[in-house]
């Protein structure tokens, strides 16, 4: 399946949003709901999720990096408990 165009999701990618929204924060374990940060913008399934600060806060992922470098955490080890989570439940 092709890239959907105009942020037309499909039921199955926005159900899948839903629940990453939904999980605490994969960097430092903030209560949900969280943000779906994309690691590649428009790939819904490669999204993990990330509280306010994590996200768009000064040291977030869109900031300076710190929280990911204080927790010794990148984008994919971050995916990979996020898929883990989702996989087991």
């Amino acid at each position: 399946m092709g890239l959907l165009l105009n942020n037309k999701l499909s039921i199955k990618e926005r159900k899948h949003l839903a629940q990453i929204k939904e999980m605490n924060c994969g960097v430092c374990d903030a209560s949900g709901p969280s943000d779906a940060h994309h690691i590649v913008q428009h790939q819904q399934y490669l999204c993990i999720p990330l509280c306010k600060d994590c996200h768009t806060g000064y040291n977030g992922i869109h900031g300076t990096k710190a929280m990911f470098r204080i927790h010794k955490l990148d984008e994919l080890k971050v995916l990979n408990e996020t898929i883990r989570k989702i996989v087991n439940g």
